[in-house]
């Protein structure tokens, strides 16, 4: 694994609980459609996969638990997780009102959950390209060594002095 991930893994992380942080506020503060709004709720739900389920797995797993940490599920999980923060900055940024008429906190707030999800989102696309990457990378190694290693039987027995 590359030494510059963990470093990375960890400002995923603090996204994540800074987007819990932010989306609780907006909940907690606003009581009109935007507290019960669905967007809202699914970017809680991307902070705490984030923070729960995706980090740590994606951190710990190559390390402490080689046997769960497959060349196919790392990408996967990678890519959803890419995908749930590409999904949910978007449909909050096309709800919510135009900056001029942005004048409430709960608003920033909306809107500081926006670029943390975007960041986030970036994040998690730069990783995926080496996620990928080293699932090419592997199977072509693999092919490459299939091909060099010699079948059982060209192997001639050592001779006898």
């Amino acid at each position: 694994m590359l030494s510059w991930v963990y470093p990375i893994r960890l400002v995923q992380a603090f996204f994540a609980f800074a987007t819990i942080g932010l989306t609780a506020y907006v909940i907690a503060s606003l009581y009109d459609e935007w507290s019960f709004s669905n967007v809202i709720y699914f970017m809680l739900f991307n902070g705490c996969w984030t923070a729960v389920v995706a980090v740590p797995y994606l951190g710990l797993a190559p390390l402490w638990l080689p046997r769960f940490s497959h060349e196919f599920v790392i990408p996967a999980v990678e890519f959803v997780t890419m995908a749930l923060w590409l999904s949910g900055w978007i449909a909050l940024a096309a709800m919510i009102p135009k900056p001029s008429a942005c004048n409430y906190a709960s608003c920033h707030g909306l809107q500081a959950t926006i670029v943390v999800g975007a960041v986030e989102w970036a994040l998690f696309a730069f990783t995926n390209v080496y996620a990928f990457m080293d699932v090419v990378n592997s199977r072509r190694n693999r092919k490459h060594h299939t091909q060099q290693q010699p079948a059982v039987s060209e192997v001639s027995a050592p001779e006898s002095v």
